[in-house]
């Protein structure tokens, strides 16, 4: 056993004695002791640092108030039933169509409108809102950079006691990090512990914990934009339909009163859209085409591309080669390019001020210094719609030769969109309907069809393909999506 691993579990004087006992205390939801060198008033600056760049590159809230209300005040309540309600709790719905709900240090708990749409009662939201809310109170991301902290005590007592507010402020300068947090097996148990006992303090029932781990363990665990979804971040520890199943036999109440506020909870979801949103950019084989921005720009035949809330990127076939489109920080395409210039590292080779399509624009090509080695690549800044757009492609200095042929042609492909047929694109919406009378799944889908495939509207509802509905419940059926394909 490590050095660290000894003082992580028992908190035992130790060659690092006065730091241990010093950040060692009980955890009031987990009642176990706990090492920490993130302090409370740390996660709270990490969460409070971290939340606008992680909102942003999440596609920002989502914009229906009504919606964003409902969801606040579950998760609010159930932070408000943990050990630690005096933290300053933020519960955000996301304008995002990955299947996800995650957790800052601090109190900080955000969920998805692409989960959302796939839950069918207000019980399976207050089950993943409890879930977040608990790797909050046991500290778990705390733990995880404490073991980091940890893994570095060879350098000795005082870089570790110094280092860390830095450190982790680095970190959150960019939002992102935290994200990527993969959870234990024994973190995750622990988190479904404490949202089945959160969820059940406010009575509701504990089978939305089942139902909902059922529909998690049907969805994809594909990445989108580089993003993880649920499933990458919250890998399954043995099997959670059991494990919830054991917990309600083992809790000797009776939850037959609790309650699932199914009909409540979808009566929000009407309206809501489902799926990515076109609006917010779409690709027509390699042509991306940004019908609110009203712009295109068309990517290499054959690269791999994701279109996020920050940026549109693209990978070669080989990985060895990008080319990204986002917004430049500047009031100018020329004062982009200074700043550019300007940058630590950078080495611009060459540049012009030219029209391209009719937009002012700057043009250079660089060289970059980086801890992997020298970048090759060339970089466009071009005015248009009030904003200063940048463009870039880029290689290894040994791979440029490879894809400079066809990085030119792709930077210069910006372009204005004015085309209607382009511009007048709508998302798919969830609308709710209520049954008039009971029929199968079957029959409901040719009486209401949808614009998506029969498996992912029946996945959204959680039936049964040969299930019986009865007159009055109310299912999803998805439809209202609007975009061109050539």
């Amino acid at each position: 056993m490590t050095t660290s691993a000894l003082v992580r579990r028992s908190c035992l004087p130790t060659l690092f004695a006065v730091l241990a006992l010093a950040a060692c205390a009980t955890n009031p939801a987990t009642g176990r002791r706990q090492l920490s060198l993130v302090s409370e008033a740390q996660e709270i600056q990490i969460g409070q640092e971290s939340d606008p760049a992680i909102t942003a590159q999440m596609g920002g809230a989502y914009p229906d108030s009504a919606v964003q209300r409902y969801v606040r005040g579950i998760g609010l309540r159930l932070a408000a039933s943990s050990e630690r309600p005096s933290l300053p709790w933020s519960v955000k719905l996301l304008d995002d169509d990955l299947v996800n709900a995650f957790a800052l240090p601090g109190g900080y708990v955000y969920i998805t409108r692409g989960i959302l749409g796939h839950m069918n009662s207000e019980a399976e939201l207050a089950a993943v809102l409890g879930h977040e809310i608990g790797h909050v109170t046991a500290r778990h991301s705390a733990a995880q950079m404490t073991r980091a902290q940890l893994g570095q005590l060879g350098l000795g007592i005082g870089m570790i006691v110094s280092e860390t507010v830095r450190k982790y402020g680095q970190a959150v300068s960019t939002g992102m990090q935290l994200l990527f947090l993969k959870y234990g097996r024994d973190d995750e148990r622990e988190a479904d512990q404490l949202g089945f006992r959160y969820m059940t303090n406010l009575r509701y029932q504990p089978r939305g914990m089942t139902d909902v781990m059922r529909m998690l363990n049907s969805t994809s665990a594909a990445d989108q934009a580089g993003m993880p979804a649920w499933r990458s971040t919250h890998p399954d520890p043995g099997d959670r339909v059991a494990a919830n199943e054991q917990r309600i036999a083992q809790a000797n109440a009776d939850f037959s009163g609790y309650a699932l506020n199914r009909d409540a909870f979808l009566q929000h979801l009407d309206g809501m859209v489902y799926g990515a949103d076109p609006r917010a950019g779409y690709f027509i084989g390699t042509r991306f085409l940004q019908p609110t921005l009203r712009f295109e720009l068309t990517f290499p035949a054959g690269w791999v591309t994701q279109n996020g809330a920050q940026a549109v990127q693209a990978v070669s076939p080989g990985k060895d080669a990008a080319l990204q489109l986002s917004f430049a920080q500047a009031a100018s395409a020329a004062e982009a390019l200074s700043k550019f210039a300007a940058a630590q590292g950078v080495t611009v080779s060459g540049s012009s001020a030219q029209a391209l399509n009719g937009l002012p624009a700057r043009r250079a090509e660089f060289d970059m210094q980086t801890e992997s080695g020298v970048l090759h690549g060339l970089m466009l800044f071009v005015e248009y719609g009030g904003s200063v757009y940048q463009v870039v492609g880029y290689a290894p200095t040994a791979s440029w030769s490879t894809h400079a042929a066809t990085l030119g042609p792709a930077l210069a492909s910006f372009r204005g969109l004015a085309d209607a047929r382009y511009l007048d694109v709508a998302p798919n919406r969830i609308q709710i309907v209520r049954l008039p009378a009971a029929m199968n799944f079957g029959t409901f889908l040719q009486r209401y069809p949808s614009s998506l495939p029969a498996d992912e509207i029946r996945l959204i509802n959680q039936v049964a393909a040969s299930e019986q509905l009865p007159a009055g419940r109310l299912l999803k059926r998805v439809t209202g999506g609007r975009v061109p394909t050539q």
